[in-house]
């Protein structure tokens, strides 16, 4: 009775309850500051100019969406335009709740640092006409991946620029053509959001680095699916372009896109991106390429899954990268191909099934050489050719595990001096290495004596010393 009665008393001194008051636009250009609650409704407000509808012009700004809808009316995805919340310049601001769509940018933020965004749907943002088709392929689809006005032009669920230590977080932006975009972003946050089945990227980056994403869903990212291959139109679950470095790419969900990872470089446009990390991700049933890295330098790819793509992982004119713990089942074509290459690492990867488990060269002239590589612990089984090196100089094949392969090993005239020791040569249907000239001492056969190893090789191969599989406990 003592605690009922002292709580009646101080909820009469308290008064009545008062909800905070919110506030309605009614056009674009609407300037907040403060705490701010946009009272609960649909709000249908076009912004021709791209202005913002609601602009956060303070720092510290905190926008309060919950309830609400905010939508330009347009009707047509690729002609939609304007930016539904908007902020320039200051430091803090807040979004949180609701839906936005129907405009090229859900939320634009230029400028500041410590932006907190959350738990908004921003799907159905400016999303391009895709005109191809199987019968007559239409290159105007081919995304832009070049020229950083395109990224504004393109428009997306999420743009930030220039702006530093953001937190993205819970976000839907599906069903349209891009998802978050970050732009000369710096150690920027982006988390478990919700960015699948858009039309160009998932998640993409330019000029920004040490950013963290991570448990990020950003399937079905597709672009002119029905061309083959799908990856020409330049769609990707995750890209990174022009100096986006030392980001940390774990725990995505990149699976049954066009590409699933693309780190894209073009010399002399594009500056190399350097030092990224991309750990445990899965892009499996890409339809072109689960990774890629173009133009790249120490790049590390680590336990990732690329299960039924058209290629599992590609390097190109790419240096001083690591592929380590990956797993390739059942490509279409290549587990991991790399080109014009120095200094990459492949280390301890299961690739099974498909045509070539790992290939490396330098098949265009000119063009970078292909050289230094370690191949080191890799598992190939159920492949026509376990590992093919052409025109690839210095390389060194270590502990990789043959089995059930048409060829094992297959090197041209450059790869003379290789390094080819440690190696275990289970099934082969045809050869266990095929080469003109090698020295292949000191690796373990499932061969009842060295006479029956030489028998599966083709070449002038020394084999001796000869050891059985069964000293590697095979």
């Amino acid at each position: 009775m003592i605690l009922e009665a002292f709580s009646l008393v101080f909820s009469l001194l308290a008064g009545p309850h008062v909800a905070a008051p919110c506030i309605r636009p009614s056009r674009a250009g609407t300037q907040v500051q403060g705490d701010v609650r946009v009272c609960p409704g649909r709000y249908r407000i076009p912004d021709s100019n791209e202005r913002g509808v609601i602009i956060a012009a303070a720092s510290g700004t905190r926008v309060d969406l919950t309830g609400v809808v905010l939508e330009s009316g347009d009707s047509v995805p690729g002609r939609y335009a304007g930016i539904g919340v908007a902020s320039r310049g200051v430091d803090g601001v807040t979004i949180t709740g609701g839906t936005i769509r129907g405009y090229r940018h859900g939320v634009k933020i230029e400028g500041g640092r410590n932006h907190r965004i959350s738990s908004i749907n921003l799907s159905g943002s400016r999303n391009q006409e895709v005109r191809s088709t199987p019968a007559r392929p239409d290159s105007a689809d081919r995304l832009d991946l070049i020229r950083r006005e395109a990224v504004e032009r393109y428009g997306g669920g999420i743009l930030l620029l220039r702006s530093a230590a953001a937190s993205v977080t819970d976000i839907t932006a599906r069903g349209a053509q891009n998802g978050i975009g970050l732009v000369e972003v710096r150690d920027s946050y982006i988390a478990e959001n919700n960015v699948g089945s858009n039309s160009g990227w998932g998640i993409h980056l330019w000029r920004s680095a040490g950013n963290t994403i991570v448990r990020n869903r950003a399937d079905r990212t597709r672009r002119c699916e029905s061309q083959v291959p799908a990856s020409d139109c330049g769609a990707a679950a995750i890209l990174l372009r022009d100096a986006s470095d030392s980001n940390t790419i774990v725990d995505n969900d990149l699976t049954a896109s066009s590409s699933g990872f693309r780190l894209a470089g073009a010399r002399p446009q594009l500056q190399q991106s350097v030092g990224n990390l991309v750990h445990r991700n899965d892009a499996s049933a890409a339809l072109g390429t689960a990774f890629s890295a173009a133009y790249g330098w120490s790049n590390t790819f680590l336990e990732n899954r690329a299960d039924s793509a058209g290629i599992g992982f590609r390097l190109n004119h790419s240096g001083g990268s690591t592929l380590r713990g990956n797993t390739v089942i059942g490509s279409r074509s290549v587990g991991i191909l790399s080109d014009h290459g120095s200094d990459n690492a492949i280390l301890a990867n299961v690739l099974i099934g498909g045509v070539v488990g790992i290939r490396i060269g330098a098949p265009n002239e000119p063009g970078d050489p292909s050289r230094r590589y370690r191949v080191d612990d890799n598992v190939l089984a159920r492949l026509e050719r376990g590992v093919v090196l052409e025109q690839t100089t210095r390389a060194q094949l270590r502990g990789n595990l043959f089995d059930g392969v048409g060829d094992g090993l297959v090197l041209d005239g450059a790869g003379h001096a290789s390094e080819v020791t440690g190696n275990i040569f289970l099934r082969a249907s045809r050869w266990f290495i095929e080469a003109p000239d090698l020295a292949a001492g000191g690796n373990y056969w499932a061969t009842a004596d060295a006479s029956s190893a030489t028998a599966k090789v083709k070449g002038r191969i020394s084999i001796m010393p000869w050891k059985p599989a069964t000293a590697a406990g095979y």
